[in-house]
């Protein structure tokens, strides 16, 4: 046979941590009791009394108070309009906020890029411009010389007068 020693030892949560946590519970418990009874007879008004206005009054966390449905009930006793999923609902919202964000910075990221490709082209465009006449100009060259050796064949001699006077 074992010892209780040696089974208190083996178990995950030995019996002193068991009664502080009863403890704590309890402690909670008056504490968000006390707190929605305080507001009443300051005589706050109901939609008033919210989860987080009993929270910061009370000391104990919002998470404290949905996760534990007795406390919850209490507040929903006093304010029938509280809903649990409130913070669940704020959290959503934000969610969707953040994904309209970021499908707003996502178009205008597409709209960034397509600007880019065209300042590209503004700058190209030029060079490339200049390259184009720079062999328009070689080619017209070429044709003004191969007409110059024509015009120096050519039997009238026009040509061949004037470019012997100078």
């Amino acid at each position: 046979m074992h010892s209780r020693n040696a089974l208190q030892r083996h178990r995950p949560y030995p019996e002193r941590l068991i009664d502080s946590r009863k403890q704590v519970a309890s402690r909670h418990y008056e504490q968000v009791r006390v707190t929605v009874q305080a507001m009443l007879r300051r005589g706050m008004d109901r939609s008033d009394m919210t989860v987080l206005a009993v929270s910061r009054e009370s000391g104990v966390s919002v998470a404290t108070i949905y996760r534990r449905k007795d406390l919850f009930a209490l507040i929903q006793q006093a304010n029938p309009a509280v809903q649990r999923r409130v913070a669940e609902e704020e959290y959503q919202r934000s969610v969707r906020q953040l994904q309209e964000e970021l499908e707003r910075a996502k178009a205008e990221v597409v709209a960034l890029r397509q600007e880019a490709q065209l300042a590209k082209l503004g700058v190209y465009q030029p060079q490339q411009e200049v390259i184009q006449l720079k062999k328009t100009l070689l080619a017209l060259q070429r044709q003004v010389a191969c007409l110059e050796a024509l015009l120096a064949r050519c039997s009238c001699g026009i040509y061949s007068k004037s470019s012997s006077s100078e």
